[in-house]
């Protein structure tokens, strides 16, 4: 592996030929001669200047500023639609009510705890109060039709 000769001699004495000779025959030997000239490397110049890093500081605030408008918008347009959507319900409850039909579901679902699917409109007494308040002081058609005869 080694030339005897030439390290007798001290003639050629190169650590670095001496380290590629010895690693030739270990591939264990190799790797490891790898890192080793790995940490000799001096560190590359990767970092920033401060003028770049500051650059890239105000980007990135400005970006996490327009994230948090466009949060704040979000929030907000989904207050918004919550608040739409319970007024609506709640307005389906008072129509229910006024045509006597479960204000959950309408009579649709037969898992429901009001009705157990069973409140169509007219399954119970509609609310009169309800009803006039939505519809005028006109009795239902029904009624109408039975005063008229």
């Amino acid at each position: 592996m080694f030339d005897a000769a030439a390290l007798a001699g001290g003639a050629g004495l190169d650590p670095a030929a001496m380290m590629q000779e010895f690693a030739a025959g270990d591939p264990r030997m190799a790797a490891l001669m790898e890192m080793m000239q790995a940490q000799r490397v001096p560190p590359s110049n990767d970092v920033e200047a401060p003028d770049e890093r500051d650059d890239l500081i105000a980007e990135l605030s400005a970006r996490l500023d327009a994230a948090e408008a466009r949060l704040t918008k979000m929030t907000r347009i989904a207050r918004q639609l919550h608040e739409a959507g319970r007024a609506g319900s709640q307005r389906l409850s008072r129509l229910a009510a006024a045509l006597g039909a479960c204000g959950l579901c309408w009579g649709e679902d037969p898992a429901c705890l009001g009705c157990r699917g069973r409140g169509r409109p007219g399954m119970v007494r509609p609310d009169p109060q309800v009803r006039a308040e939505l519809f005028g002081s006109q009795p239902p058609l029904r009624e109408a039709a039975m005063h008229a005869h």
